[in-house]
């Protein structure tokens, strides 16, 4: 085998031991930079309180502050967060329905997060929600 050859399987082999090492775990044990998603978070949108829970099952729920909801989340090897679809119950709550379909919308349109002991950001395309700790 050429020195040339030797050294791009060389390199290659090394690029591929990098890359596999740089790939950050699926739901619920999320990469350090981005912290962990796993467990029960709370917020408010226009008044109306919300939680939501990520299980380390790749499973996600809560209470949209009229309905409940539940579907699944993938944390993608690049660091991605895929929500949904979800699926929610169909009650009606007077004053509280345009608040749940904004909380619905940008936790189905997440596409990142950052999370801490004491704050989860959820990043859309055009927002942030921040989310405590229940």
């Amino acid at each position: 085998m050429s020195r040339t050859r030797t050294g791009l399987l060389a390199a290659a082999f090394t690029a591929t031991l990098l890359a596999v090492s740089a790939v950050p775990a699926m739901a619920g044990d999320a990469a350090a930079s981005h912290g962990s998603i796993v467990g029960e978070w709370k917020t408010r949108t226009e008044g109306v309180k919300q939680t939501v829970t990520f299980d380390k099952k790749g499973r996600v729920f809560g209470d949209s502050g009229c309905n409940r909801f539940t579907g699944g989340y993938t944390v993608k090897s690049d660091g991605r967060l895929e929500i949904g679809p979800l699926a929610s119950t169909m009650m009606f709550c007077e004053g509280k329905m345009d608040a749940e379909r904004i909380f619905l919308t940008k936790l189905e349109a997440a596409v990142g997060y950052h999370a801490t002991d004491s704050k989860l950001k959820l990043f859309t395309q055009k927002d942030v929600m921040t989310l405590r700790p229940a």
